[in-house]
C-alpha cells in the first residue's frame, strides 16, 4: 500500500513525464500510420462507410416513426368520425353515449381501422345500430 502511495506522490509532482511519453508514443504511431498512405486511406474509407451506415439507419428509424405517426393520425380520425356517427345515432334515439361505450369504440377502431366494412359490422353489432 505504501508503494502505491509513493507512486501517487511521485505522479502528482512529475505528471508531465508520463504525459510527454504518451505524446511521443502517439506521435510515433501517427508517423507509422501516415508513412504508408494506404493505411490512412483505409481508415478514411472505414469512417465514410460508418457514416453511411449511420445515415441509413437513422433514415430508417425516421421512416418508421413517420409511418407510426401517420397510422396513429388515421386511427384518431377514424375514431372521431365513428364517434360523431354514434353520438348522432344515439341522440336521434334520445340516449347519451357513456364513457364505457366510447372506450369500447376506441378499442374497436384501433383494432380494425384498416377494414372499414368489418368495422361497420362490429360497431352495428355492439352498439345496436342498423347496418346499411
Amino acid at each position: 500500500m505504501t508503494k502505491l502511495k509513493k507512486a501517487w506522490v511521485w505522479f502528482k509532482n512529475h505528471w508531465y513525464i508520463p504525459f510527454v511519453a504518451l505524446l511521443m508514443l502517439c506521435a510515433f504511431l501517427i508517423f507509422l500510420i501516415t508513412k504508408n498512405s494506404m493505411y490512412v486511406g483505409s481508415l478514411l474509407g472505414l469512417l465514410d462507410s460508418s457514416k453511411a451506415n449511420y445515415d441509413r439507419e437513422r433514415q430508417a428509424l425516421e421512416d418508421i416513426g413517420r409511418k407510426e405517426r401517420e397510422a396513429k393520425d388515421r386511427i384518431l380520425k377514424e375514431y372521431d368520425s365513428r364517434l360523431k356517427e354514434l353520438e348522432k345515432e344515439y341522440s336521434d334515439r334520445g340516449i347519451e353515449l357513456d364513457e364505457s361505450k366510447k372506450k369500447e369504440l376506441k378499442r374497436i377502431v384501433e383494432e380494425g381501422y384498416t377494414d372499414p366494412e368489418s368495422l361497420s359490422r362490429e360497431l352495428a353489432r355492439l352498439f345496436g345500430l342498423e347496418h346499411g
